[in-house]
């Protein structure tokens, strides 16, 4: 259901890694020299009032999170609260190369403390407001499509 919206919100395409349905919102998995942002559309925890997705980042180059923590890629868990529109990571495995390759240097856990707000800083055109957007919409807008 929210693989439509995902698909026409970014103009994304579907992206067989894994056995995931991971979309590609912006970038390209052959390319390591560009900015890639995928999601995988199946919803982690489907029972619960949150949306929990899994949200996956390649940057172009190397980078440090808020945290200090060095990275080129991550492979996050994003709670959604649809009310106020925003997106926070749950849980981020990172990686010191690009497209999630090999064990994950570091994972960190978010549940607890401060949250960590989905951005993608410096990316341009950034997906943030339209995978919260896709990630939010009623199941019966995207029957509609």
């Amino acid at each position: 259901m929210i693989i439509s919206l995902l698909l026409a919100a970014a103009g994304a395409t579907l992206a067989p890694v894994d056995a995931h349905p991971w979309l590609t919102i912006i970038g390209d998995m052959s390319d390591p020299s560009v900015n890639t942002i995928q999601v995988n559309p199946a919803p982690l925890e489907p029972r619960s009032a949150a949306k929990t997705l899994q949200v996956r980042v390649s940057r172009s180059a190397n980078r440090t999170s808020w945290d200090g923590v060095p990275y080129r890629s991550y492979d996050a868990r994003v709670v959604f609260d649809c009310a106020q529109r925003t997106a926070r990571y749950e849980r981020i495995d990172y990686y010191q190369v690009p497209f999630w390759k090999g064990k994950p240097e570091r994972t960190v856990s978010y549940v607890k403390g401060e949250p960590r707000m989905m951005q993608f800083r410096e990316v341009e055109p950034n997906p943030n407001a339209r995978i919260i957007s896709a990630a939010c919409a009623p199941a019966a807008s995207v029957a509609r499509e």
